[in-house]
This record gives C-alpha cells, sequence and structure tokens, in this order.
C-alpha cells in the first residue's frame, strides 16, 4: 500500500512538474514576441504616401524588435485585396495592415465583401490625413463660394475627379454639391493621381485629393485649393479654409494612416505594438520624416484608434446611405 502511495505521488509530482513547464513555456514563447520576421501589407503602390509610411515605420520596428519587417504591397479593389489578405492571415501579430479609411468604406459598400471590419483589429493610429477640394489654376475662381456660383451659373458642365467611386472624394462630393445645390459631372479614376494629373492639365475643372499630393502643386501655382476636409484647418496648408468655415458643418471629418492586425490577435501583442508604434510616430525626427507625405502624424494609442474608427463608420455609414452610394 505504501509503494502504491508513494507512486501516484511521483506521478502527481511529474504532472504538477510537466504543467508548470508547460506554462514557463508558453510564457517564454509569449514574452518572445517576435521570434521571426514580421509584415507589413500594404494597399497602394510603392511611392505613395502609405507606402512610404510603411517603409518608415519597418526600418524602426525592425530596430526595435530586432527582427526583419517586410513591406508588401497588394494594391486592387480599392484596398480591400490588402484588407482581405491581413484578416484572414494568423492572428499572431506577424502580419499587419498598414492602410487608410478606405478600409472602412469598402466594409460598408459591399454586401458581399471579402472581408468584415470585425476581421481586423485596430493597433494605432499613425496620422491624419485631410482631404482636400482644388482647382485647376485656370479656373476663375478664388474659394468655395464663387466656385459655387460658376456652376450655377453652368450646371452640368463643371466637372470634377474623383479616386474611385464609394472612396472618401466621391462620398465628400455628394455631400458638397446637393448642400450647395449645384450639378458637377463626376469623373471617377483608379486612384488619386490620374484624377490628378487631368485636373493638372485641365481636363477636369477640379479634383478631390490629399492635403499633400496637392499641396505641391498649389505651391506651383497649377492647382488652387479651396477648402479642407477636416475639423480644423491643416497644419500643411494653414491659410485654406475647412468646409465648416465655408458653410459646411456636415464635412467635418477626414482620413487616416492607421495599422490593423486579424481579430483575435492577443492582447499582450497588440498592446506591445501599438505602444512601440505610437513611440516611433511620436519622435521627432519621424514625424519630420512623416509630414511631408503629406499626412499629419498623430501617434495614437490602440484605445483612442479603436474610438475613431467606431466614430468615423457611423459618419461614412450615414453618408453612404444619405447618397445611396453602392459598389454591388
Amino acid at each position: 500500500m505504501k509503494c502504491r502511495v508513494l507512486f501516484f505521488s511521483s506521478c502527481r509530482n511529474l504532472l504538477v512538474a510537466a504543467a508548470m513547464a508547460l506554462a514557463t513555456t508558453l510564457a517564454v514563447a509569449q514574452a518572445a514576441f517576435p521570434h521571426r520576421p514580421l509584415k507589413l501589407i500594404v494597399p497602394t503602390n510603392p511611392g505613395g504616401s502609405i507606402d512610404t509610411i510603411a517603409r518608415i515605420l519597418g526600418e524602426e520596428l525592425s530596430k526595435e524588435l530586432k527582427q526583419p519587417v517586410i513591406v508588401e504591397n497588394k494594391t486592387g479593389a480599392s484596398g480591400m485585396i490588402a484588407a482581405a489578405a491581413v484578416s484572414h492571415a494568423a492572428p499572431d501579430g506577424y502580419t499587419l495592415l498598414v492602410t487608410h479609411t478606405g478600409v472602412l468604406q469598402a466594409d460598408l459598400l459591399r454586401k458581399n465583401s471579402s472581408y468584415r471590419l470585425k476581421d481586423l483589429s485596430p493597433v494605432a493610429e499613425v496620422s491624419n490625413t485631410p482631404v482636400v477640394f482644388g482647382v485647376n489654376s485656370s479656373v476663375p475662381v478664388t474659394d468655395l463660394k464663387s466656385f459655387i456660383a460658376l456652376a450655377k451659373s453652368e450646371p452640368g458642365k463643371l466637372s470634377y475627379g474623383s479616386y474611385g467611386k464609394g472612396t472618401s472624394a466621391h462620398i465628400w462630393a455628394e455631400q458638397f454639391t446637393q448642400h450647395a445645390g449645384i450639378q458637377l459631372v463626376h469623373v471617377p479614376y483608379a486612384g488619386e493621381i490620374p484624377a490628378l494629373q487631368d485636373v493638372l492639365s485641365a481636363n477636369l475643372t477640379a479634383g478631390w485629393g490629399a492635403v499633400g499630393t496637392y499641396k505641391q502643386h498649389a505651391d506651383a501655382n497649377k492647382i488652387r485649393i479651396l477648402a479642407v476636409a477636416n475639423p480644423v484647418r491643416s497644419v500643411l496648408l494653414p491659410n485654406v479654409p475647412t468646409f465648416i468655415e465655408a458653410g459646411f458643418p456636415e464635412m467635418n471629418a477626414s482620413g487616416w494612416c492607421g495599422i490593423f492586425a486579424p481579430a483575435g490577435t492577443p492582447k499582450a501583442i497588440v498592446a506591445q505594438l501599438s505602444q512601440l508604434i505610437v513611440k516611433i510616430v511620436q519622435r521627432p525626427e519621424i514625424s519630420a520624416r512623416i509630414l511631408p507625405t503629406g499626412q499629419e502624424p498623430t501617434g495614437a494609442s490602440e484605445e483612442v484608434f479603436s474610438k475613431r474608427v467606431a466614430r468615423d463608420r457611423e459618419v461614412w455609414a450615414k453618408a453612404i446611405s444619405a447618397f445611396n452610394i453602392s459598389l454591388d
């Protein structure tokens, strides 16, 4: 009987030791994140502001995490291909999405999307991206008031370019034209740059785009920026009024660049990445590298970014519904 007691006692001790060893192994594995390369998926072409930011972050994350960070461009379908790739990736923190506000709009505009916003977890906000409305410098207007007057005098003759149906540019344009009581011809393009090129060549009267993209041409007097869709004036265009100041209070949201992970990624890993990204973006030397892209560096935590994503989704959903915009 004594041998049997000793046997069971030994087995119990072995089980306890094994459980403790397993717990220690799991704890070490979690604490060791990352132990292999990370991948940043970008929905835009190389050279754009989002791509540039991803590469800046990749360099700095690699230094901090002591692991290679690979930037991969997955373009097409208004960012849906990139978002779907990340939403279907393993939720382990090794695959992240560096994207823009379009990730919200695509989810709202398609009933049968290749991903859903709930499949992605916000990690950190990198920057704010005001959208601007500008005209070719030959157009005889100086502000929104004179542009509206011109449009009313020539109904249906003035045109504007957007970077795609259902994008921020299209939604803001619908908002603006309806509230201003004017008729403009919408010409959607497969991206911001092709639309901008036709504004520059005067094939289009006006266009919508990121502040940084339009500012360089405004500085060269090729484009005149009339207003900014942002709650406050852009730090890059302090002399240009917001749509709110011009009498359009409903146009009070802007775009952003943010980081997402697959839903289900451990909270500890999301928190680790969030804190690190915020720290990197808020460094003066990094902010100085981001600002020339036309993005206004913010560096906001997972909690702050999550609230903004939820708030902006409501804004875009309301506008999309009001103007009956759909991609299906």
